[in-house]
């Protein structure tokens, strides 16, 4: 049996990417909230939120939300957390739905039935779904000058 190998160089071009897709996103807000929706082909409504965990001189934490009004629960929320490296210029998926961290490869089988190159696979899902967003998504709320702020000198 053939013993699978992650190709290292492809998994830091695939969180290189996502970096940038998250900085278009989000740009260079400091905010610590993020929400965006789009609407499906039959109309129905997908939001996604981006919370801020944590935030740290080169390492900032980001949990991201996605819900479909219209799927039953479990299935309408999808979570992925992603760890950011600002020095680095990368962003990589750690967990899944509040799950422990995921390895760079498993063992199959396994008992989360985690594919052999799960963390690849959910970076990839990762790039897909930020592509879609910036290409068809909204900001839910937009700012207003002076709407939150209060920088008087």
């Amino acid at each position: 049996m053939k013993r699978y190998v992650p190709d290292i160089a492809k998994h830091g071009q695939l969180c290189e990417a996502n970096f940038v897709r998250l900085e278009r996103l989000l740009g260079n807000s400091k905010a610590d909230t993020f929400e965006f929706s789009w609407h499906d082909p039959q109309g129905n409504e997908i939001d996604v939120d981006i919370e801020v965990i944590e935030r740290f001189k080169y390492t900032t934490t980001l949990q991201l939300t996605k819900t479909f009004s219209t799927v039953p629960a479990p299935l309408n929320v999808v979570e992925l957390t992603v760890r950011v490296y600002s020095d680095a210029r990368m962003a990589e998926v750690v967990t899944l739905k509040q799950g422990s961290q995921l390895s760079g490869v498993y063992r199959y089988p396994n008992d989360q039935m985690y594919q052999i190159d799960e963390k690849e696979q959910a970076n990839h899902y990762l790039a897909e779904w930020l592509s879609h967003l910036l290409s068809h998504g909204a900001v839910k709320s937009v700012w207003k000058p002076g709407a939150t702020d209060s920088t008087e000198d």
